[in-house]
């Protein structure tokens, strides 16, 4: 859901010319990074927070946050197998075709080759924590929805 609106710093309550702009639709589509530039360029004191689309969000508004949606496979997925496979019996564990999918698309392209697999969404900037067996990374990236005032 995008929402825009004129944020008023203005004690009176009053809009003034010095009106800030609160929502970026020109961003949707490229990495996260170069969003958060021509975000930064026209509100330099903006609070950038990536996130997943659909993440949960609470609803407090504030003035200096940004939310910056994001749901594009940007690297290729890779199972880490802790444990070796019997011969023979090797399974997938690369999933390049993903990259350029939204994570719904992909999460359901890598669950019919490895059916077990935990599939983690990280977004730019998130920490990665240690290996875990049958888990399999989504890296995303690139704007989903337009990025607003929150």
């Amino acid at each position: 859901m995008s929402m825009s609106f004129v944020v008023d710093d203005n004690a009176s309550g009053g809009f003034t010319a010095g009106e800030k702009k609160t929502s970026w639709p020109e961003v949707v589509g490229l990495p996260v990074e170069e969003a958060e530039k021509v975000i930064k360029k026209d509100m330099p004191e903006a609070n950038i927070v990536v996130l997943a689309s659909g993440s949960p969000v609470t609803y407090d508004l504030r003035s200096d946050r940004v939310r910056i949606f994001v749901d594009t496979v940007v690297r290729t997925p890779q199972a880490e197998l802790l444990l070796l496979e019997p011969a023979g019996c090797e399974k997938k564990s690369s999933w390049p075709e993903v990259v350029g999918l939204r994570v719904e698309e992909a999460k359901a392209a890598i669950l019919k080759d490895k059916p077990d697999a935990y599939i983690e969404v990280l977004t730019p900037g998130e920490p990665v924590t240690k290996d875990q067996h049958n888990r399999v990374r989504l890296f995303i990236d690139t704007v989903a929805e337009t990025p607003f005032v929150a």
